[in-house]
Order: structure tokens, then sequence, then C-alpha cells
């Protein structure tokens, strides 16, 4: 049984590094680079999912918005692909920049069922409606750096109460909640 995204990633050529981040906190979760590579996993991990973040809102603004995306950059030295494994964890796959691009997108495909199985399942109802609330804004607000300040303000509870969102009352819930949505512009939450 596979254990670590080492062993997942093992014997692929021209990779130069993996790097498994939690959503949405941009947490490193595992990681693996060569051994000449001295790249912060942490430093990276949340800047990999401040790209998927960014990447998401993009396309949100060109109305292309999916769920299944991928970002591909291409530097002078690194091939970069950074792929959602729901809506939990990014992996992104650091690979040799002379590397075929079909030969990255087999690596990446066949990483992620693998990935897939490995990685925690986190069910939405294992976690408080507050929490997932909380989440959603974070993970779709137009600005997430200010979304917590704009529903304080929205539904008259202190931000220092929406910062811990699992002690809400359920009225208060009910009120997040609702101010949620008028951010968002939208009539229900799918959480």
């Amino acid at each position: 049984m596979v254990q670590s995204v080492q062993q997942v990633v093992a014997g692929v050529p021209s990779l130069r590094g993996v790097i498994v981040t939690a959503m949405p906190d941009c947490l490193l979760i595992d990681s693996w680079m060569r051994d000449n590579e001295n790249w912060a996993s942490e430093d990276v991990a949340a800047y990999f999912g401040d790209l998927i973040r960014a990447n998401r809102e993009g396309l949100k603004a060109l109305h292309a918005w999916s769920a299944e995306m991928e970002v591909t950059i291409e530097s002078t030295d690194m091939l970069l692909v950074l792929r959602e494994i729901s809506t939990d964890f990014v992996v992104g796959f650091i690979f040799e920049r002379a590397t075929p691009l079909g030969m990255v997108r087999l690596h990446v495909r066949r990483s992620m069922g693998i990935l897939a199985e490995m990685l925690p399942k986190v069910q939405p109802e294992q976690r408080p409606r507050a929490l997932r609330v909380a989440d959603f804004l974070a993970r779709y607000a137009p600005d997430p750096h200010t979304a917590l300040q704009r529903a304080a303000l929205r539904s008259g509870i202190p931000l220092e109460l929406l910062k811990s969102p699992e002690k809400l009352s359920p009225e208060q819930l009910e009120i997040f909640e609702r101010s949620v949505q008028d951010i968002l512009g939208l009539e229900t939450l799918s959480l």
C-alpha cells in the first residue's frame, strides 16, 4: 500500500518535486523533491494554494469556471502543473523544463489517481455547518482576504466570533449564512 508522495512518484523521469497542499488553508500535507533541490516546501505549498485560488477567480470572471481545472506554468528552467484533488487538496508537480508536455500529463494523471486514494477523504458532513460556510466564503469570495470582515459588517456579528465560526449560535449561523449569500450573490450555498 502506498504511504507517501515519494512512493507515488518513484521512478518518474524528469520530475523535480511534488508538493501536496491542504485547502483552503494552504498548508503543506506532504512533499518530495530531488536531493539537489532546496525549496522551502511549506512556503511553496502556500503559494500553490494561492495560485489555484487566483486561477479559480480568473475563470469565474471569464464565466468559464470548471471543477476540472489544471494550472500549467512554463518557466525557463521548470514546468509546473497544479491540480486539485477534490476541494480539499492541491498537488503541484515540478518537472524539468525540457519534459514533453504529453509525458507530463501522463505522469500527472497516473499520480493523481494514486494520490486521490491515498489522501484522507474529507466529507462535508463531518464538519460543522458554520465551518463549511466560512470555508465556502473564503474559497469563492471576490477578495478572500477581506471576506470575513465584510461578513462581519453585513451580519453584525463580531469579527473575532466569525474567526471561530463553530462558536456561533444557531441564530447567528443563519444570519452569517445569509450575509455570505449576499456577498457572493447566491440564493443558496451548495454545502
